[in-house]
């Protein structure tokens, strides 16, 4: 055999294993979250547990606050480059993030949004909580507690979450629906700057003295209204809550009386679904534009009900 024939039997043996191995290659998905803090370690969770059960590589990337608009966009541009086949991203901000991955998607990227939703006409799959609905079921627990006068308040999150606004919004509709007169304050947010939360649960009582009822829309107020009203002792107020699975300290307010309803997203079953969203696209499987995940509310009722305390470990 001469060297020439040899070399070429070479090379077509190393075309062939270099064509084996990349279409043995697991598909690439990236996960680009909003923050670091546990609920979104939790959907980090489900996400590689389903990532690793369906045969696929998910890289993760997250920017150090949920404020941090700019650097998520950075993120989003970083993942493109490491040839990922579908983005699963949970966008900061609808206005700023909406541009780019629409582009994505004309270039032919696989597109899951979680946790806050682009609006109409935007591209891929929903996955996540329909919102208006969570704080819906909220403000119809709080209704059924309330007296008719009296006050309430809502303490806000933050001014750039897409999904707590519209958690907000199904809470005052259902609140108003049930009271046309309900007196409802709504200018208090607490933020997600570390430290601020416990000031502006505290602001709720001093400016508006008369509050009997208190709906915070996102887990920071929720924790620092806890906090307060356990050192407050305050009897009277029925505190409904937002948060993820189910905390120990949220499942300690509700046994104590301190808080009357805890709804809870499911953030480990978000990511989950979400890498499994992402995968049948990649596939070109049919799937639907919206998948919602399902809410949990927790009361004293319901507390020690198996599939409730199973959250404690989620």
């Amino acid at each position: 055999m001469n060297s020439v024939h040899l070399r070429g039997l070479v090379a077509c043996a190393l075309l062939s294993a270099t064509f084996v191995i990349s279409a043995e290659a697991a598909p690439k998905i990236g996960l680009l979250l909003k923050g670091k803090t546990p609920f979104w370690a939790s959907m980090e969770k489900g996400a590689l547990q389903a990532g690793q059960k369906l045969g696929v590589e998910v890289i993760v990337k997250t920017p150090p606050t949920e404020n941090d608009i700019a650097v998520q966009v950075q993120l989003l541009n970083a993942l493109a480059s490491q040839g990922v086949e579908a983005v699963v991203i949970a966008p900061s901000s609808t206005d700023v993030l909406r541009p780019p991955i629409q582009n994505l998607a004309a270039k032919g990227m696989k597109i899951v949004v979680v946790d806050t939703t682009l609006g109409p006409g935007s591209p891929g799959v929903f996955v996540g909580s329909d919102q208006h609905a969570a704080g819906e079921t909220a403000g119809k627990f709080l209704n059924n507690l309330l007296v008719e006068g009296e006050e309430v308040t809502l303490l806000r999150h933050n001014q750039t979450s897409g999904a707590t606004m519209e958690r907000e919004r199904g809470v005052l509709d259902s609140l108003r629906a049930a009271h046309p007169k309900i007196v409802i304050h709504g200018d208090i947010y607490a933020s997600t700057d570390k430290g601020v939360e416990a000031e502006r649960a505290a602001l709720i009582f001093t400016k508006y003295p008369a509050t009997k009822g208190v709906v915070a829309s996102g887990s920071p107020g929720t924790f620092a209204l806890i906090d307060l009203l356990k050192e407050k002792k305050s009897a009277g107020i029925k505190f409904v809550g937002f948060g993820y699975n189910l905390t120990p300290i949220a499942a300690d307010a509700i046994e104590h009386g301190i808080m009357q309803g805890w709804v809870a997203q499911l953030p480990h079953r978000i990511g989950a679904q979400a890498i499994e969203a992402a995968v049948a696209s990649i596939k070109g499987e049919p799937i639907p534009a919206t998948i919602y995940t399902p809410v949990i509310i927790v009361t004293k009722d319901n507390l020690n009900a198996p599939e409730v305390q199973a959250l404690l470990s989620e």
